[in-house]
């Protein structure tokens, strides 16, 4: 910053300009009044001195002219001034210093003409002999009835030139020494003054900057405004300080509420450009706010119907709602709700409140889905129960045979309405949390044994090789039946899809503090597109085959269900015509 823009240079300066002007005016008085004064001094001298020389010349006029110019002469010498005398006519008789013989008609002098008119007059001019200012006072002769001549006397105004000079070079010096005097001074003086002043204006610009922990210095008991100006930024600032904490708790309790809500929450300005979008909003949009701030809503969404949803409340001004279906980033169903915004300068813009109803839809589906199958599930078996149960009270008598065979079919399809209560009631346990899963220490080993013995006769009988290696070492904590039952599921599912001369392997590897079970087959495979389904109630990639099998559709989903409520995730990697694995994790007893 400029040193002479400061606050103490312009008290310097304001005092320099009073004194300047105080001066100038006094100065430009004083000049004036002295000029004035020896003027009109000498003016009344010039007038008695030249009524003198009238009086020795009156005589002289009528008898002697010739004498006028030793007079003027005489009495110049007598008096110090310069004399003329002149005729009436404006002749010049007689002259002190010059030749009147040669000198020009004075008729046209002002103080010539003024003497002749009133018996007295004065002007001050350059003498057009001299070349010098002069005072000229004239007087007429006269004697009695009439003006004769008219005697003048000049006298230099010099000495009043040089006088105003004097006073002028002493005023000069007098301001000089009073503005240094005043530099000093105000200066002085204003060092306190700048200093409190540059304090306030510092702390001003630190509250601006928003740090509100300072306060000025000030007196206990305030001497000036200054002090008083003090008082008011500190109160100033401890009353901002305390508003930015209340608006910053706030604003920190808005985008929490904001960050933890479920809901999409976007706001768009009356011109339906995006200006806040919060996490739910950028998850269920499949982007972030910095990408689709300022855009508008079909531009941000790529939806059609939200765009028209938020134009017409914005045109309309009336909230409105409206179940619209996104397809990117990934299918998703939402419930939107559009309200105007309106604030203290008019309309604002809509907030557009977005609930996702994904969730709901799919469990609806799967409920859909989940009735549906079951059903079917029952109807297949009961109808050919019926079937069966008609052909043997019809025939039963006439071929004992056919009867038996038939109730023979009728004792499987009861093992399948058996089994699939049961599978059924086993899902109901484990998804209501009534099914206790304890926490025993056992070799992981032991269960695998257990497993391989119980499909032994099965392998034998459909040509299939069933192998395990597990190391022995490996201890693992849960429920050792669930993980029978985990094991015994996921090598039946490999056995039902895996053909003649095909191989299933169980392993597991240590993976930090878990291990990873795999149960891997040389089967058909389960295609791209239903590998996210396999462990749905009731979804099978081949039904016909898992129905020949006399499987229920339950057994990935039971699996599923005992994988997590040992706290651990189950998978599946297949490749079509190659084989099918699916791995879940246990954990490792210390």
């Amino acid at each position: 910053m400029n040193v002479f823009r400061g606050i103490r240079w312009k008290i310097v300066s304001t005092y320099i300009f009073a004194i300047l002007i105080t001066l100038s005016v006094l100065g430009h008085y004083l000049t004036g009044w002295t000029e004035s004064f020896f003027v009109d001094t000498l003016k009344s001298d010039l007038l008695v001195e030249s009524r003198l020389v009238g009086r020795m010349a009156l005589p002289m006029i009528a008898g002697h002219p010739e004498q006028l110019d030793h007079l003027a002469k005489s009495a110049s010498s007598a008096l110090g001034r310069r004399i003329t005398i002149i005729r009436s006519d404006g002749f010049v008789l007689g002259d002190s210093h010059h030749d009147f013989r040669t000198m020009e008609s004075h008729k046209d002098r002002p103080e010539f003409q003024q003497a002749l008119k009133s018996g007295s007059g004065y002007f001050i001019r350059k003498s057009a002999t001299i070349k010098s200012p002069f005072l000229y006072v004239a007087t007429n002769i006269s004697d009695g009835t009439r003006t004769l001549a008219v005697a003048r006397v000049a006298e230099s105004l010099y000495q009043v030139d040089h006088m105003k000079s004097v006073i002028a070079h002493v005023f000069l010096l007098t301001t000089l020494l009073a503005i240094a005097l005043a530099i000093m001074v105000s200066y002085t003086l204003a060092i306190p003054f700048a200093q409190r002043i540059l304090a306030m204006n510092a702390a001003a610009w630190r509250y601006a900057r928003g740090e509100f922990s300072i306060n000025l210095r000030v007196p206990d008991k305030p001497r000036d405004e200054v002090d008083e100006l003090a008082v008011a930024l500190n109160s100033m600032s401890s009353e901002i300080r305390s508003m930015m904490d209340q608006l910053a708790q706030e604003k920190n309790l808005l985008e929490t509420i904001l960050a933890r809500t479920d809901d999409g929450l976007v706001v768009v300005d009356k011109d339906g450009k995006i200006r806040m979008v919060n996490p739910a909003a950028e998850r269920l949009l499949g982007t972030s706010f910095n990408q689709i701030e300022g855009k508008t809503v079909i531009e941000g969404t790529f939806s059609h119907d939200l765009s028209e949803l938020t134009t017409r409340v914005l045109r309309t001004q009336s909230p409105a709602t409206l179940e619209v279906e996104l397809s990117s980033p990934e299918e998703a169903h939402l419930n939107v709700y559009v309200a105007s915004l309106e604030r203290s300068g008019g309309h604002f813009g809509a907030m557009i409140v977005m609930h996702d109803l994904s969730e709901t839809r799919r469990i609806d589906s799967i409920r859909q889905d989940f009735v549906a199958n079951v059903s079917h599930e029952l109807r297949t078996p009961l109808a050919s129960i019926r079937a069966m149960a008609e052909t043997i009270a019809v025939r039963g008598r006439k071929d004992p045979d056919a009867a038996q065979r038939f109730a023979e079919r009728i004792m499987t399809e009861a093992d399948r309405l058996t089994a699939l209560s049961e599978d059924l009631l086993d899902l109901a346990k484990i998804e209501a949390g009534l099914s206790i899963v304890r926490q025993d220490k056992f070799p992981l080993s032991e269960v695998v044994d257990r497993v391989s013995g119980e499909f032994e006769a099965l392998c034998d009988k459909k040509g299939i090789t069933l192998s395990s290696s597990i190391p022995p070492d490996i201890n693992v904590t849960g429920d050792h039946d669930a993980v029978y039952q985990i094991l015994v599921n996921l090598v039946d599912n490999a056995m039902k899809y895996t053909p003649q001369g095909g191989k299933v392997i169980i392993s597991a590897t240590s993976n930090g503090d878990r291990v990873d079970v795999k149960v891997s087959d040389t089967g058909i495979g389960i295609p791209a597109g239903d590998s996210s389904r396999v462990f749905e109630r009731f979804y099978r990639v081949d039904k016909a085959r898992s129905r020949d099998s006399g499987g229920t559709g339950l057994g990935l989903s039971i699996v599923k269900h005992l994988v997590e409520a040992h706290g651990g995730r189950v998978t599946v990697d297949s490749t079509p015509g190659l084989g099918t694995t699916f791995t879940f994790n246990l954990l490792v007893s210390p």
